[in-house]
């Protein structure tokens, strides 16, 4: 029998008849959980307590989330499915007062490097976290999520017509509003399963949960997963805040940056003058990037590229023209060479605009999203992007569905 791509599985739920409130219960996955503690506090159940676990004197934490799960499992907080299903998850959220709603799906997804597509280079640290926690619960405690072409939109069509069960349907801390099923019908999940077997998987977040079941030798991994040419997709751009090891004024960085951009004041008038700014640059027929700094608090500095700023021939013509790569490696890195030890990350505009209004930074670069497109290309040409080029909005919940995996794994690729 033809082994499938593209399968349902049974996964690991939270009993409904012992948890009444599945909001207290979920969590952000562990790469932007800002505070441990709250969702600690929030619920003895609380998911964070499988995907960021806290050691104990007698426990490491990965032996402390193990116990915590064989308790969880032993008394029937979580307990696994009745049948092999596909979940089906939406997400409705409302940014820069445009609604979107993204819908996707749960599956598990044969580990297949030629079919499944990065563009992030994963870091040896956060491998061998992910990689101790996994293979310690054998269970993936939060999920990869990619993307798959589907212009047609006929696996979306299955998605919104098949028979589901309503797990769940709560307003997250967020204000995102989650909706959580299970396909009940076995031919609709087969026909699903079915369309996606010939279909390439873009990873949009999880590139080292990836990295690390390749590592184990896991033949089939959960994925969620949604079209690419959806209108539910939201990419946030990775901000850059400047702090610098020794002082540097304005005028300085102004001054390397004349020959290579066009430089225009835009006043900071009012609470709005920062989306507007933002707008502005996000429409600009050529790369466009917003400077804020300490020193001029009333005005943002809209930098447009008026000579190639980033042409080391060495790299892919993808990555060059990508905004990103102009202004991470051409702008930053050759033109004012800051350190990395100098640049930091953020999605927070207002906050960041605050920031550096108080001193507490010295400069921020304010650019434009990646675009989805951009996204495919780069891993279509087996390429990687630059650090933090992709905040896929909003992120998978953790604690919807566990996967709980069979001890016996194949030997390490």
């Amino acid at each position: 029998m033809k082994e499938l791509m593209t399968k349902p599985f049974r996964g690991l739920l939270y009993n409904r008849n012992k948890i009444d409130d599945i909001a207290s219960c979920v969590c952000p996955p562990y790469d932007v959980v800002s505070s441990v503690r709250t969702y600690y506090e929030r619920n003895p159940f609380n998911a964070i307590r499988l995907e960021l676990p806290l050691p104990q004197p007698s426990m490491d934490k990965y032996n402390v989330a193990k116990h915590t799960l064989d308790q969880w499992l032993r008394i029937g907080v979580v307990q696994k499915d009745s049948s092999d299903t596909i979940y089906v998850y939406e997400q409705e959220i409302i940014v820069n007062e445009i609604h979107y709603l993204r819908r996707g799906f749960i599956a598990l997804n044969k580990l297949q490097k030629e079919r499944i597509l990065t563009h992030e280079e994963t870091r040896k640290k956060a491998k061998e976290d992910r990689e101790r926690l996994i293979t310690t619960l054998k269970t993936y405690t939060s999920l990869v999520f990619a993307l798959y072409e589907d212009k047609e939109e006929a696996i979306e069509d299955i998605l919104i017509s098949s028979q589901k069960e309503k797990l769940y349907n709560f307003v997250d801390e967020q204000s995102i509003t989650n909706r959580f099923y299970r396909m009940t019908n076995p031919e609709e999940i087969a026909m699903l399963a079915s369309l996606m077997e010939s279909k390439k998987i873009y990873i949009a977040d999880g590139h080292h949960r990836l990295a690390v079941s390749y590592r184990i030798g896991l033949d089939y991994i959960p994925i969620y997963l949604t079209n690419m040419y959806s209108t539910g997709i939201v990419i946030l751009p990775y901000h850059r805040i400047i702090k610098f090891n020794k002082p540097r004024s304005l005028t300085e960085v102004l001054s390397l940056l004349e020959e290579s951009v066009l430089i225009e004041k835009f006043p900071l008038t009012d609470m709005n003058s920062p989306r507007n700014a933002t707008q502005k640059i996000n429409t600009a027929a050529k790369p466009s990037y917003i400077l804020y700094s300490k020193d001029d608090p009333d005005n943002f500095y809209i930098l447009s590229e008026k000579t190639p700023i980033y042409t080391d021939t060495t790299v892919h013509e993808s990555v060059r023209r990508l905004k990103v790569s102009i202004l991470h490696m051409g702008i930053l890195k050759n033109v004012l060479k800051v350190q990395d030890e100098e640049i930091s990350f953020t999605q927070a505009l207002d906050k960041t605009v605050a920031q550096v209004k108080e001193g507490i930074h010295d400069l921020a670069f304010f650019l434009p999203p990646t675009l989805v497109e951009e996204v495919k290309e780069i891993a279509d040409n087996s390429l990687y992007m630059p650090p933090k080029s992709t905040f896929f909005y909003p992120k998978i919940l953790t604690g919807l569905v566990f996967y709980q995996y069979d001890g016996n794994v194949s030997s390490s690729p």
